[in-house]
């Protein structure tokens, strides 16, 4: 039997998803430079913490009724971050070309749930194109692809010939070498949350993204200072229109999404983010109604 795929956007209510698993990490990476700001200053999150934040994440989406799919574990591998190494737009799995070459045998972990898809629904891209799921924000008629250090141009265009339904729009970030500034994927600048709003930090683009003003009214954005951009506040995880999953560090975000109507549930995740990922970059959604 043939496993259904289907996303039209970031916030239906979540039915399946691949969350990343904390075990057997290998040694300290240095990919990106948060997690080399925490390697170079003794504060790199241990296993063991890694192991119950997502513990705890998995205890959440299971008591929402969310089938929730592993990966296999692959020795010495970190395995994460499942959300930059496969992605569904409408019902297709797109296999991301991943930049850094530690990360590239992550996709070993998930064959097994990739081997329940048709594989007429399945999106390989050419060697020139890359693309990571955490660029990658599905809008309903509209695809936000973040063009960064890991998202390149090719990768856009060939997206976006594969979905010509869609209307694609790129968004430059904002790439620097500080930590501090530093956007590694459009989802640690901007998510859409609810039914018509999202979180953004505005200075994370190149330029300033005129496309998300006009789809989303001042009144409709969260907007998010860098101290809170750090702490990932846009990284938060909708398992429905008014039920998001979010670090219980976030005080202000959640008193703002109460007052929108929206549920937050709160989890420990901080030592996570040491690594530049939080609940988005950890959860690979496959089904949404």
């Amino acid at each position: 039997m043939k496993r259904t795929l289907s996303i039209q956007n970031e916030t239906g209510l979540l039915k399946a998803v691949i969350l990343g698993i904390g075990e057997d990490q290998g040694g300290e990476l240095d990919i990106n430079p948060v997690s080399k700001w925490h390697k170079e200053n003794g504060t790199y999150p241990t296993q063991e913490a890694i192991i119950q934040e997502i513990q705890t994440v998995e205890k959440a989406l299971i008591n929402a009724g969310v089938e929730v799919l592993r990966p296999s574990n692959l020795p010495r591998i970190e395995q994460i971050f499942t959300r930059d190494i496969g992605f569904v737009i409408e019902d297709r799995f797109v296999i991301a070309n991943m930049l850094e070459p530690v990360r590239q045998p992550e996709i070993r972990g998930i064959e097994w749930i990739i081997d329940q898809i048709d594989p007429s629904q399945i999106i390989k891209l050419p060697p020139d194109a890359r693309v990571e799921g955490g660029d990658v924000i599905v809008y309903n008629e509209h695809v936000f692809v973040g063009i960064s250090k890991r998202t390149n141009r090719a990768g856009f265009e060939y997206l976006q010939s594969q979905f010509p339904n869609k209307n694609f729009h790129p968004i430059e970030l904002l790439v620097t070498d500080d930590h501090t500034t530093n956007i590694l994927h459009l989802d640690c600048t901007f998510q859409p949350v609810g039914q018509d709003m999202a979180i953004l930090y505005e200075d994370g683009f190149h330029n300033r993204p005129e496309v998300i003003y006009s789809l989303f009214s001042q009144e409709k954005l969260i907007k998010v200072t860098q101290q809170e951009m750090n702490q990932m506040f846009p990284n938060i995880f909708s398992i429905s229109p008014n039920q998001v999953l979010i670090e219980k560090s976030f005080k202000r975000l959640s008193k703002e999404l109460k007052s929108r109507g929206i549920e937050p549930i709160e989890v420990s995740y901080s030592e996570t983010s040491k690594l530049s990922g939080l609940l988005r970059c950890s959860t690979l959604p496959l089904y949404r109604l």
